[in-house]
């Protein structure tokens, strides 16, 4: 098993070396001790020269030349040299070191995956899983493979940018801010760390923790070493604080001369930028156990953590211990669970502020390399569930991972996280590990509302809108001169409509002179800058109420509802959202008919329809029936048209009387017919703007 050193702070080769005691020839011998003694940058080169000098003569000579090459692949893959492991991978496959080892296949693969080669890898995903079907993770594999083009294609609106100010071309990573904001914290292995060895898998320093100050204008300062308490010639790094930043832990990995000690966390007080002295926290099933990543609960009693323990899902595990006060002991850690961990490993956690877990694994579906999940909190419990891949560009096909939030609301996200993704510092063909920050822009939303006359069309002036938002927002606006209003943004640059919300609109109306409306509108969704218009309409208490068209069937007063298009009873709803937003109005309802039939027919025919109108608004709709006066009109009132002149732009007015729509009889047929369906019409007219509900009747006995 296989677990990053720098990068993790977690970090032991368990590969066993006996299929090479005997390869101790030449270049092999001086790679098996470079191997043996961890320095990996030597043993790359030494394996690929004891590869390419032998001759490959005859199957025994071709086994041991492919293990070298297996072994110079191996080296590169753990100082991050990914193109020459794939070189040298390949190389072993043609020398069929897959009879030997299975999985170089999969090693292979894995290779091409980190540099963004997804279909060549998912072929050799496929011929591991020919020889080792059982592999779990190689589904997980083939999987990431075939989605690939659509996970970049479903990209966020992040925006990324490596941090070069704190970046140097060795290991910056794990980024954490006190609670006022105004230091960062990160691990780095750059020439300024503690000790003067170089540690053997990438060549440089060993790991410390440094800080940069941040001034009132966001810039950073030049790092520094933290505390000498805290940094010794071993490895520290991985840190976090509790909520009020009065606590920190850290990781710590000790290094004594052929001895396995694992990494341990350790816990330390931190009073007016003090730190006290670290202490150990007794968390480990043995001492060669590793453990680290620490992510503390805002109140600093329950620690998750990353752990290659026994008793995981796979490789690193997400652990969870709690402080014991009265004890002063931690927990027997407990795992996290399949809910959460994987058959690869799962690691980096960082406990948000709204509880839920961010943390990094390869043990599902994604980019490729550690990909960064959130996973949400069960109620208040320490449990989490729902993993959810962070996507593309925060994820990508290299190690992303120890994701933090500077700011996470509704005017944007920003914050930051590590990576060793194109771009980063470092040879392009071995970038380094490097901070990155992300920054989402907030979604913009801008509301648009125009009030106009119902009839004309006008915008109304000086009219007062009341807009109030499921999220507590309440404005109270007028319309300009052309009767708009422009919900953008205040004075203090926030915006006034925010996503994920829904919002009522409002507007009184003017006594006397027009009728009070409702609208609403919803954000919830919006997750792009998005423009909502609304055009509200208002009635006139002195004009007609124009309503939609009210349809009857030939000689009848039934509502004619044949469709979705021709749905008198739709059309009344009009009305009744009209007299629901004015409670206090009554109506006349006055019926027309063409002038086809008699008078005294065409009079009782459109009172039984003014009243079918009515039936349905107080029968079906609710409403009280004294709001309401059924009138007839008959043929005697036609209404009128505007015909605009072609050539001059005219308007005249014309009244649809029988001896004009007569003339289309003969040679407009279809004309004929519109004009006199013109005329079959149902008009609201206001009569009092005073209506009282009746008491109801006392029940008896009250």
């Amino acid at each position: 098993m296989k677990l990053f050193r720098k990068i993790l702070l977690i970090l032991t080769v368990l590969v066993s070396t006996s299929a090479f005691s005997q390869l101790t020839r030449n270049y092999g011998k001086e790679a098996d001790v470079l191997w043996e003694s961890g320095k990996y940058i030597e043993a790359a080169d030494a394996y690929k020269k004891a590869s390419d000098k032998m001759s490959p003569k005859n199957d025994k000579s071709r086994i041991i030349k492919a293990g070298y090459a297996f072994r110079s692949a191996e080296c590169y893959k753990l100082i991050h040299d990914f193109p020459n492991a794939e070189k040298q991978y390949e190389k072993a496959i043609l020398l069929k070191q897959e009879e030997e080892e299975p999985r170089v296949y999969y090693y292979l693969a894995e290779m091409q995956m980190s540099q963004g080669e997804h279909k060549k890898a998912e072929g050799n995903y496929k011929k591991y899983k020919e020889l080792n079907p059982g592999d779990p993770l190689t589904d997980v594999r083939i999987e990431s493979c075939k989605k690939f083009k659509q996970f970049q294609k479903d990209k966020t609106r992040h925006e990324m940018n490596q941090m070069s100010k704190l970046n140097s071309t060795s290991f910056d990573f794990g980024a954490v801010m006190n609670s006022r904001g105004t230091a960062l914290y990160f691990t780095s292995s750059r020439s300024a760390a503690t000790g003067s060895d170089l540690e053997g898998v990438v060549g440089g320093d060993f790991t410390d923790i440094f800080v940069s100050q941040i001034d009132r204008k966001g810039n950073f300062s030049e790092p520094t070493l933290l505390s000498n308490k805290i940094n010794t010639i071993d490895n520290e790094g991985s840190i976090c604080f509790d909520g009020r930043g009065k606590t920190m832990f850290f990781t710590r990995c000790r290094r004594e001369e052929k001895k396995n000690l694992g990494c341990d966390i350790y816990v330390v007080d931190v009073k007016s930028k003090k730190f006290g002295e670290p202490k150990k926290l007794n968390i480990k099933d043995n001492d060669s156990t590793h453990v680290g990543h620490p992510a503390a609960s805002n109140d600093g009693k329950t620690l998750v953590f990353a752990s290659n323990m026994a008793g995981g899902e796979g490789g690193v595990d997400l652990w969870i211990t709690t402080y014991n006060k009265k004890a002063d002991s931690w927990s027997l850690p407990t795992n996290l669970g399949p809910e959460i961990n994987t058959a690869g490993n799962d690691m980096f956690p960082v406990w948000a502020k709204d509880g839920s877990l961010y943390y990094s694994t390869d043990g599902r579906a994604g980019a490729g390399g550690l990909d960064i999940f959130v996973a949400t909190q069960v109620g208040t419990e320490n449990k989490w569930e729902k993993p959810t891949n962070m996507g593309a560009p925060l994820n990508t096909y290299a190690d992303d991972y120890n994701m933090i939030f500077t700011q996470n609301d509704v005017e944007g996200q920003k914050g930051f996280l590590s990576s060793n993704r194109a771009g980063s510092k470092g040879p392009r063909t071995n970038p380094s590990q490097d901070i990155w920050s992300f920054y989402l822009p907030p979604v913009l939303v801008n509301v648009y509302i125009n009030v106009v006359d119902q009839d004309s069309r006008e915008g109304i002036p000086d009219m007062e809108v009341r807009i109030v938002g499921s999220d507590g927002s309440n404005y109270s606006l007028m319309t300009d001169v052309d009767g708009q209003i422009s919900m953008t943004e205040l004075e203090d640059k926030t915006r006034m409509v925010k996503p994920g919300h829904t919002f009522t609109i409002e507007i009184p109306g003017q006594d006397r002179v027009y009728l009070g409306n409702k609208d609403n509108f919803t954000t919830i969704g919006v997750k792009t800058q998005s423009n909502i218009f609304r055009e509200i309409g208002l009635l006139n208490v002195v004009k007609p109420i124009r309503l939609p068209e009210v349809q009857y069937p030939l000689g009848e007063a039934t509502l004619l509802v044949i469709d979705s298009v021709i749905d008198s009873k739709d059309s009344l709803n009009f009305l009744f959202d009209v007299m629901t937003n004015n409670p206090n109005i009554i109506v006349k309802l006055l019926s027309h008919t063409d002038a086809r039939g008699t008078d005294k027919a065409n009079q009782e025919l459109s009172q039984r329809r003014a009243q079918a109108c009515i039936d349905y608004l107080v029968n079906e709709k609710g409403l009280p029936a004294d709001r309401f006066k059924a009138v007839g009109a008959g043929e005697r009132m036609p209404t009128s048209i505007k015909e605009i002149d072609p050539v001059t732009g005219d308007t005249t007015v014309i009244v649809l009387t029988e001896k004009y729509i007569n003339q289309f009889k003969k040679t407009d047929r279809p004309r004929f017919d519109m004009l006199h369906q013109k005329n079959r019409r149902t008009e609201g007219e206001i009569i009092g703007t005073d209506y009282t509900p009746k008491a109801e009747a006392p029940i008896d006995g009250e």
